[in-house]
């Protein structure tokens, strides 16, 4: 309920009490009922307008419990559609990762001038998630609908590094790959990973959303599920433990 209509509601309760005492428990509390029918009588303005009001206020609660119900409803209608529009980002960043760890290790080898194309292609970002996020975020409470803006934002963004690193990688390019930038992209990418993989039980109503800081753990499962083995890469444990603490430990 909109913060105007609670206030609203919250004076009628207020001004409701004495003026209920004042127009119907004192009157009987001291004289009859002719005594009640000539308050009633001389105050006839104000109850009138009273009346008034109570009626407006009445009719003005309907409507946002209507409206209330119809966003309830396009929300679950847009919400079938939230678990597939996942799926295709998850497949959308297990390609990603592709291109990013064969960079990264062709970067951190001093013999590969990274003069020549990736063998990995670049993937072709999904477009179903846009809408249904689009309307996610409309009818979706605030919370849900922050998440989901977030994880749009951050979308760009991979998307962006992802196609420049692409096509960097030629013999026309001056750009000198460090290895400790692609760590980067590859933390930011677990980061979507671990953003989406929060909204899953929400999108398919199993669970109501509770938007928790991602642990480092989140990072480490999505590195081993793209085949990185953080056992064996010291650096990126490393640089995801340090990173991760200054993202999340201060949020």
């Amino acid at each position: 309920m909109p913060p105007i209509v609670k206030l609203i509601n919250i004076l009628c309760l207020a001004l409701g009490g004495p003026y209920f005492i004042s127009m119907l428990v004192y009157p009987f509390y001291i004289g009859d009922w002719a005594h009640v029918h000539a308050v009633w009588e001389t105050w006839q303005s104000l109850n009138t307008g009273a009346l008034a009001f109570v009626a407006s206020v009445v009719a003005l609660n309907a409507v946002k419990y209507s409206e209330e119900k119809k966003r309830q409803r396009n929300f679950i209608a847009a919400r079938a559609f939230l678990p597939q529009a996942l799926s295709e980002l998850c497949g959308y960043f297990e390609e990603s990762s592709k291109v990013l760890i064969e960079a990264w290790e062709r970067a951190k080898d001093r013999n590969d001038r990274c003069k020549t194309p990736l063998n990995a292609m670049l993937p072709s970002v999904p477009e179903v998630h846009i809408q249904v996020f689009k309307e996610c975020i409309a009818e979706a409470e605030p919370k849900v609908g922050d998440h989901l803006a977030y994880i749009l934002v951050r979308l760009q963004i991979h998307q962006s590094r992802l196609k420049s690193l692409h096509s960097d990688f030629s013999e026309d390019s001056y750009m000198i790959q460090i290895p400790q930038n692609i760590m980067s992209y590859i933390f930011a990418l677990a980061e979507l990973q671990g953003l989406v993989n929060q909204l899953f039980p929400y999108s398919r109503g199993v669970e109501t959303f509770s938007r928790s800081n991602l642990k480092a753990e989140v990072y480490f499962s999505a590195y081993r599920s793209w085949d990185i083995y953080i056992e064996d890469q010291d650096d990126l444990r490393g640089f995801t433990e340090r990173n991760h603490a200054k993202r999340w430990d201060n949020t």
